[in-house]
């Protein structure tokens, strides 16, 4: 009389791991822990966020995800609590195109750059600016920040070049900028085109750039001499 086999759910979630590993468990109960019903419930719409007045290009989420960021088409930046679903801040930003991206410096510190060229830093409360940059000669596409260094933002822009802002230091836009930190006209030429970066959490010295070819640049920062 052959060995009576116990319902699958009965093995409990050691023994159900155990059994995976030896390719115990047969393929229709295996599947069903694949998808299930629960699981699929779990992922219907949770909450629209109603606020903006034009496409939403970008989100991004503070540190602890305690606080989502959205920018958009209408030039403003809204914080949003994820959990209550309600806003806590609508910021105006003082852009005059789209707001490409945006990234937290701190809680209460954001930075965003749009189709007008500029990139700006700003407090979330208050109307005081930490920097509004325009040494960008076309749209500026992405934006990167690191904990590590809470004073600096990066910025690539449809000019070709990748610019490193210091917000310790007064700025004052020119056409010499000494805030090249990657000129891809260098490598590409007068077509070039920096469309995004992207800075490595684990060593936040190295930094990736994507442009308008086939090829992602990676940067030792710290070797680059403004």
């Amino acid at each position: 009389m052959g060995r009576r086999e116990d319902p699958a759910w009965a093995m409990g979630t050691v023994g159900l791991t155990a059994a995976r590993e030896r390719g115990d468990i047969r393929r229709k109960f295996q599947n069903s822990l694949t998808v299930t019903r629960s699981m699929i419930d779990r992922l219907g719409l949770e909450k629209e966020l109603h606020g903006h007045m034009g496409c939403v290009n970008c989100l991004e989420w503070n540190r602890n995800g305690s606080i989502l960021a959205s920018a958009s088409d209408d030039l403003h930046v809204i914080l949003w609590d994820p959990y209550k679903h309600k806003q806590l801040c609508n910021v105006s930003t003082g852009h005059t195109g789209n707001i490409f991206s945006v990234k937290f410096i701190s809680d209460d510190l954001i930075a965003t750059c749009a189709a007008d060229g500029s990139v700006r830093a700003r407090a979330v409360t208050g109307s005081a600016s930490m920097l509004e940059c325009s040494c960008h000669c076309g749209r500026v596409k992405r934006l990167a920040v690191t904990p590590e260094k809470p004073h600096m933002v990066w910025s690539a822009g449809e000019d070709g070049l990748v610019l490193q802002h210091d917000l310790r230091a007064p700025h004052h836009c020119n056409t010499d900028s000494k805030n090249v930190l990657v000129n891809l006209l260098n490598h590409m030429g007068r077509y070039a085109e920096a469309k995004c970066l992207a800075l490595n959490p684990r060593r936040p010295y190295q930094m990736a750039v994507g442009a308008n070819d086939f090829y992602v640049r990676l940067y030792d920062i710290r070797m680059i001499k403004l």
